[in-house]
C-alpha cells in the first residue's frame, strides 16, 4: 500500500497512544464503529479529532441494571472495563467531534487562552501562505475567505473538500517542523491549548495565532478574532450571525416548555456482546454540554468530568429523556438504533427519542455548529405536527 504523498508527517515518530501505530480506514480516515469485529484500541486523538482525549481512566458510575444481559458490578468495586472506542472497520468512522470532536483538543492538558493571545499588530494583515492545526481551526480559515492561502492542514481536516488536496503537516499532537518551514507560512493558527506547538512555532520566528474553539463563545471569539487579524472581518460576522440566529431560534423553540434530561453520545463499544457495553458520553466539556443547555434541557450526566465513560448499567441510572448518537453514516445508525433499542427501561427508548446524528460536522466544534444547533433544537422540543425523524442527517 502506497503511502499518502500529501502526508508530511514523521512516520518514525510514535504515536500518543503509548507509542502504537496509528490506525487508519481508507482514505486516511479513522476506522470505525458498529462492525462485530475483535475489539481494536484506537488511539483516543482519532476518536475525538478536534479535542484530547477522554479520560479513559476515569471511573464508571454503577447501578442495578434492570436488563438481565447487562454486566454489572460489586458495590464498592469498579465497573467492568472495555476499551473505550467503537469496533474497528473499513470504510468508517469512529467518532466525535470530534469535539469532536471534532469535536477539538478540549479534555486534558487545557491551557486558559489569555486575552494577551490575541495581538492583531503583530500579525500578517494579508497573510498569503497559511498552516491550520485542526479541524475547527481549518474549518474557520476556509469560512472567513483564508481558504486560497491554506497551504498545510492536520492528517484529520477533511472540510472542506478544498482540503484533501493539501499537504498533511501535523498530526493530532504532533507537527513535523521541517515540513512545516519548507511550506514558508506567514500565519500559522492553532488551538490555544497547544502550548508547547505554540512556543517550538514561536521560536522559529513564525506568525502563531491561537483560537479557542472548546466552548461556543471560544468559538465566536475565534471568528471574529480571524477576521480581525486578516481583514476579513464582513466575512467572518456572516458565520458568526447564522450561529447567533439558530441560538435565538432554539430559545424560542425551547421557551416555556420543560427541560428533558439528554445523554449525548460521542463514541460505544459494543465488546462483541451483541449490545452496547460502554458509552462516552458529552459531560461538561463546554460545548456539548452548552449546546445542551441552550436549546432547552439539561445534561442527565450528574457529574463533572468532560468526557467520561460510562456503563451500561449507567445509561439505566441516569435514564435520559433524550438520547443523541453521533455516527458516521446512515447504514452505521440504523446497526446502532437496534442497539439502543434493546435498553427497553429507558425512558429514550420507551418513547422513541433516540436520535442519530450522521453529519461528521457535529463533532466538530466550527462554523458549520450552526446546524447541530438546529438539529439538537428540532429533537429536544420537536414539532408535534412535524416530528423530525430518528436518523438524522445534513439540515438546510
Amino acid at each position: 500500500m502506497s503511502e499518502d504523498p500529501r502526508d508530511l508527517t514523521d512516520k518514525t515518530a510514535p504515536s500518543p497512544d503509548n507509542g502504537a501505530p496509528e490506525s487508519s480506514g481508507p482514505g486516511g480516515r479513522p476506522p470505525s464503529v458498529g462492525a462485530q469485529a475483535p475489539l481494536a484500541k484506537i488511539p483516543p486523538e482519532q476518536a475525538f479529532p478536534d479535542q484530547n482525549p477522554p479520560d479513559s481512566s476515569a471511573p464508571i458510575p454503577s447501578s442495578k441494571d434492570p436488563s438481565p444481559s447487562a454486566p454489572r458490578s460489586l458495590p464498592g468495586s469498579p465497573s467492568p472495563k472495555f476499551p473505550s472506542s467503537r469496533l474497528a472497520s473499513p470504510g468508517n468512522i469512529i467518532l466525535l467531534f470530534l469535539f469532536a470532536a471534532g469535536l477539538a483538543f478540549a479534555v486534558w492538558g487545557h491551557v486558559a487562552l489569555s486575552q494577551g493571545d490575541f495581538h492583531p499588530a503583530s500579525l500578517p494583515q494579508d497573510p498569503q501562505r497559511v498552516i491550520t492545526l485542526a479541524p475547527s481551526v481549518t474549518e474557520i480559515a476556509f469560512a472567513v475567505g483564508l481558504g486560497p492561502k491554506v497551504v498545510g492542514v492536520t492528517k484529520f481536516c477533511r472540510y472542506p473538500p478544498e482540503v484533501e488536496k493539501l499537504p498533511r503537516v501535523a498530526g493530532f499532537s504532533d507537527m513535523n517542523i521541517e515540513a512545516i518551514v519548507r511550506l514558508r507560512p506567514d500565519l500559522v493558527i492553532l488551538p490555544a491549548d497547544k502550548a508547547e506547538n505554540r512556543r517550538e512555532l514561536t521560536r522559529l520566528g513564525l506568525s502563531v495565532l491561537s483560537v479557542d474553539t472548546r466552548t461556543l463563545e471560544g468559538l465566536i471569539k475565534a471568528l471574529e478574532d480571524l477576521g480581525k487579524a486578516t481583514g476579513r472581518e464582513s466575512e467572518a460576522q456572516k458565520v458568526v450571525d447564522a450561529i447567533n440566529e439558530a441560538v435565538s431560534e432554539a430559545g424560542r423553540r425551547a421557551e416555556g416548555k420543560p427541560k428533558p434530561k439528554v445523554m449525548f453520545s460521542v463514541m460505544h463499544s459494543y465488546a462483541g456482546l451483541g449490545y452496547i457495553s460502554e458509552l462516552t458520553i458529552a459531560g461538561r466539556d463546554g460545548f456539548f454540554d452548552h449546546l445542551i443547555e441552550i436549546c432547552g434541557g439539561e445534561n442527565a450526566y450528574p457529574g463533572k468530568l468532560p468526557f467520561p465513560s460510562v456503563s451500561r448499567e449507567a445509561v439505566f441510572r441516569m435514564n435520559p429523556d433524550v438520547i443523541i448518537d453521533l455516527m458516521r453514516s446512515y447504514s452505521e445508525a440504523e446497526d446502532s438504533m437496534e442497539s439502543w433499542n434493546t435498553m427497553t427501561s429507558v425512558s429514550a427508548v420507551q418513547k422513541g427519542r433516540v436520535y442519530m446524528f450522521t453529519e461528521e460536522s457535529d463533532t466538530v466544534p466550527g462554523p458549520r455548529a450552526w446546524k447541530t444547533i438546529k438539529k439538537v433544537s428540532m429533537v429536544l422540543h420537536p414539532d408535534p405536527e412535524n416530528p423530525p425523524p430518528q436518523i438524522l442527517g445534513d439540515v438546510p
